[in-house]
């Protein structure tokens, strides 16, 4: 009961919306994570990543065969305008260059883009081509989720003072590894946008702003919005986005916001439409579908009544599925299952609202930006 009324007070506020809309974002694209089995084995092994955690399990960089079966699935189904579900891809740019941060004896970080960390990959070799398929069907919409999924500073700091723990992960082409530490507010490095520091700031400024001129001369469109990084970013972050072109913000239930002296994060609640100092407008999503971190968890049903509750409202309905929902890389059968999920929710979609829109998350700023002009 309480988890009900909790999906109806996060779509109380906000603009009405006279269609119903709906949106999948998907953050994660392109980020190497764990980068194979034997790696993955490994590193539990030695209890750095931690066996029953879902991401370990099955996240890892996108197959060809992981492209190829998502778009087959998703242009089967169409909504009242002829439209497949699209998927808000939130694409991470670039990985660490392993190789040459080595090379530098960790005195200095260089990247790879995605797209060739995509080619340094036997089971990804056409991933790209098949991305922008995607795009160009309609079904794949890339936005930024950042240059890297990775605080660098801090990730490097702990190299050049050899700490084993990340030296070994490294010589495995790995970062995402357990870490708690006081300096640190979460379990591992994955939250880019944190900070101690005006220096660490500037890095992570200058890393938007690169990332985002990357994003541009991969994909030939500016991306109109960032999605954070494990959703930690503040003020300053907001203030950078916006110089560098970024007209909404994507996000989770509750941004977290990084305290100076504090070992925990200020949580910040956002409602569908809402603005900024700076007119940039916030999302949130009020829909979740994330098979691969709960088996036992009914996901179609769990997702049907969150739409229905966000219809209800006359608001849209924002699905968050992470990237590991869609990965087969380390375990195929992820995938399959998976899929077939999504054919099921999409069914149940199209039968209870068959005047249902699918659209991306750019595709929804649109609408409120009219509807606010």
């Amino acid at each position: 009961m309480q988890e009900y009324i909790k999906k109806h007070f996060i779509n109380l506020r906000g603009v009405k919306l006279g269609e119903k809309v709906l949106v999948i974002e998907s953050d994660d694209w392109g980020s190497i994570r764990t980068p194979n089995n034997k790696a993955k084995e490994h590193l539990i092994e030695k209890k750095l990543l931690n066996a029953k955690d879902s991401f370990t399990q099955y996240d890892t960089l996108e197959t060809d065969l992981d492209f190829e079966h998502l778009l087959e699935t998703f242009s089967k189904h169409k909504d009242i305008h002829g439209n497949s579900p699209v998927i808000t891809t939130n694409t991470i740019l670039a990985n660490p260059n392993f190789d040459k941060i080595k090379e530098d004896k960790y005195e200095k970080y260089t990247f790879e883009t995605f797209s060739t960390t995509y080619k340094n990959q036997s089971q990804s070799q056409n991933a790209f081509e098949l991305f922008k398929q995607g795009i160009g069907k309609g079904i794949l919409y890339p936005q930024f989720h950042g240059r890297e999924h990775l605080n660098v500073p801090m990730w490097l700091k702990l190299l050049q003072n050899n700490n084993q723990h990340f030296i070994e992960s490294f010589n495995l082409g790995c970062f995402s590894i357990n870490y708690t530490h006081p300096a640190n507010k979460r379990n591992n490095l994955m939250a880019s946008y944190d900070y101690q520091n005006d220096e660490e700031l500037e890095f992570i400024e200058q890393s938007i702003a690169e990332g985002l001129s990357l994003f541009e001369s991969i994909f030939g469109f500016k991306s109109l919005s960032n999605i954070s990084p494990c959703y930690v970013w503040d003020e300053s972050i907001e203030k950078t986005l916006f110089n560098n072109g970024v007209k909404f913000i994507q996000g989770s239930r509750f941004q977290q916001k990084p305290q100076p002296n504090s070992k925990k994060f200020k949580r910040i609640f956002h409602y569908n439409g809402e603005k900024n100092k700076l007119g940039q407008y916030y999302f949130q999503r009020n829909v979740l579908f994330e098979p691969s971190l709960n088996k036992s968890i009914d996901w179609v049903a769990k997702a049907m009544e969150s739409i229905s509750i966000a219809f209800s409202w006359n608001k849209p309905a924002i699905i968050g599925s992470h990237r590991i929902n869609f990965t087969g890389g380390l375990n195929e059968q992820n995938r399959i299952n998976n899929l077939k999920l999504f054919e099921d929710l999409f069914n149940q979609i199209q039968k209870k609202w068959p005047d249902v829109a699918f659209i991306s998350s750019a595709d929804l700023h649109q609408i409120y930006y009219k509807t606010n002009s």
